[in-house]
This record gives C-alpha cells, structure tokens and sequence, in this order.
C-alpha cells in the first residue's frame, strides 16, 4: 500500500478564494522583504507559491499574473501598508 500522498494545494484565483491566512502571509513577506521600498510582485507571488497554509496545503495563484485574488492581495497589502 502506498502512503506516500500529497494534499492538493489550494487554487486561488477569485477574490472568494482569499482568504485572512493567505493576506496575513502576503503582508509578512511584504513587511520582511519590501518594508523600505517598492513591491515586487512577482517575487511576492513566487514566494506566496512556496508557503504553506496552516492546513498543509500550498498556494496555488494559477498561471495568469493578474487575478481577482491577486488584485484582492495586492489591494490589501497596500491599505495595510498606508494604515501602517
């Protein structure tokens, strides 16, 4: 019997798909990485895509670089950024 198995990561493409997990990880790669300066979204999603939510799954944005959940994440980093 084979137990090795990998939890399906979750697709996160519309904004429902957003959840307070994946912003709160967005904003911590945000604040350790960019806190001085200008976003790099790319390499926000890259490591966005190599994290894990509590559940053990992964993050998966799908292959399109401008999502409604990446405008949702995008939108929210930066409120919280200006709320400071």
């Amino acid at each position: 019997m084979n137990t090795n198995y990998r939890i399906k990561d979750a697709r996160i493409v519309t904004a429902a798909d957003v959840t307070d997990e994946i912003i709160e990880q967005a904003v911590e790669i945000t604040d350790g990485w960019y806190a001085d300066g200008p976003i790099d979204w790319d390499d926000v999603w890259d490591r966005l895509e190599r994290s894990r939510l509590a559940d053990g799954r992964g993050i998966d944005l799908g292959n399109d670089q401008d999502t409604p959940a990446m405008r949702k994440i995008q939108r929210e980093v930066r409120r919280r950024r200006r709320e400071g």
